[in-house]
Parts: structure tokens; sequence; C-alpha cells
């Protein structure tokens, strides 16, 4: 879900980036959660960041994905009039960069991260293509 976050998730670690981000976003199908995402960061007129963007392992490829990220794009035009949409994918989400360039989202920059082993990892931030 991100790189801080260890193996097994738990509700605190969840909890910890509910409490730090906007519009926690839910999908549910046939009441169970199959997908989640937020912002970490919405400026009002400018820009909105999406963030931990994960599906359930067990419905990828039936669209939940681009469902989601439509819900949030619609949720950034709405709540806070946006001009632009971002959001970023660690190098090593080969699935994650493929359903967002799909989606219209071009890389603009490359950041260096470290993992929990302090291995080097790059973040590839995108925006979406009007």
């Amino acid at each position: 879900m991100f790189p801080k976050a260890q193996f097994p998730f738990t509700v605190e670690q969840l909890e910890t980036a509910v409490n730090n981000r906007f519009d926690s976003t839910v999908i549910l199908l046939n009441e169970e959660v199959v997908a989640f995402a937020n912002f970490y960061e919405a400026e009002e007129g400018k820009h909105c960041s999406i963030g931990n963007v994960v599906v359930s392992s067990k419905y990828r490829n039936q669209g939940i994905g681009k469902f989601l990220i439509e819900t949030m794009e619609n949720l950034a035009v709405e709540k806070y009039n946006i001009l632009e949409l971002h959001l970023s994918c660690f190098s090593t989400n080969t699935k994650g960069i493929l359903l967002y360039a799909k989606l219209g989202y071009i890389p603009y920059e490359v950041e260096k991260r470290l993992n929990l082993q302090d291995e080097p990892l790059a973040l590839i931030k995108k925006k979406a293509v009007q």
C-alpha cells in the first residue's frame, strides 16, 4: 500500500494513513471492501494528489481500479474545483504504472525514496493529461 507499511498490514497502519490524508474512499462490491484511495494533497482551485490506491488482488483486472481513480477524479473536481490531478507510483508497481498510463497520467518527476530496508526506490510522479 505504501513503502513504510509492514506486513501483515494492521488496522493501526490504516488509521495512520487515513488520519494523515483527506477524503478516504472505499469501493464496495457485494458489501465487501474491494478498493481504497485518498488524497495526500488537496489545494482548492489548484490540484489534488491521489494516494494510497489499493485494489484487492481478488478483484484486479475487472475495471475496479479505473472506477476508483475516476471516483477520486470526480470527487476532486466537485469538492475542490481543481485544475490538475496528480498521483505517484513506485517503480516496483508495474501494474499501477500501466493502469495510470492507460488512464492518461504521464510522468513529470522522479523522486528517490527508501524502503524499510533502506534500499532506493523511484517514486514516479504523474499528472493527468486533460
